[in-house]
């Protein structure tokens, strides 16, 4: 088994692992990041240890510069995991918004895997557009970014299986 393999099994295990364990005890929750305030205190370092745990090993798969700033922003996710503070807000969203961009940059230069971005961001963008749409003051999809993260994860894994394979 080649370190790449065995680098992309270790980020699907810990994205499986850790999502799967966090929707069995909570449920689908408004953001994965907001399962750092639902785990207990003494657990809360387990939130920085998945995007770490996830982004670095996409990092070593990958080996191209648009992924490694993806997992960049991924890990500074984990680092600012408490994204209700002032301090740290900004370099959360910030990295999980790079994250995503970035990620999908390099599907598209890096790996000429276009309809996968096409893909998510025909599924991505109706969902971040329920925002802005309420029935009798209610949204119409509170978990969007849940699932909008789940989606982009995957893609990536997707994307990365894909390198791996061929």
């Amino acid at each position: 088994m080649t370190y790449v393999l065995t680098f992309y099994i270790l980020m699907l295990l810990v994205f499986f692992t850790y999502v799967g364990a966090i929707w069995a005890k909570y449920g689908v929750l408004q953001s994965i990041s907001h399962s750092y305030y639902m785990l207990p205190n003494n657990l809360k370092f387990i939130f920085t240890l998945w995007c770490w745990g996830y982004a670095i090993p996409a990092m070593i798969v990958a080996s191209t510069p648009l992924m490694f700033f993806a997992g960049a922003g991924i890990a500074f996710v984990g680092a600012a995991a408490a994204y209700r503070e002032k301090m740290t807000e900004t370099v959360h969203i910030a990295g999980a918004l790079s994250g995503i961009l970035f990620s999908q940059l390099s599907t598209i230069l890096d790996f000429d895997l276009w309809p996968i971005t096409v893909g998510f961001a025909a599924i991505a963008l109706p969902m971040v557009l329920t925002r802005f749409i309420k029935i009798k003051g209610k949204t119409i999809f509170k978990n969007r970014t849940w699932w909008v993260e789940i989606l982009a994860f995957i893609a990536m894994a997707l994307v990365l299986g894909i390198k791996v394979v061929f």
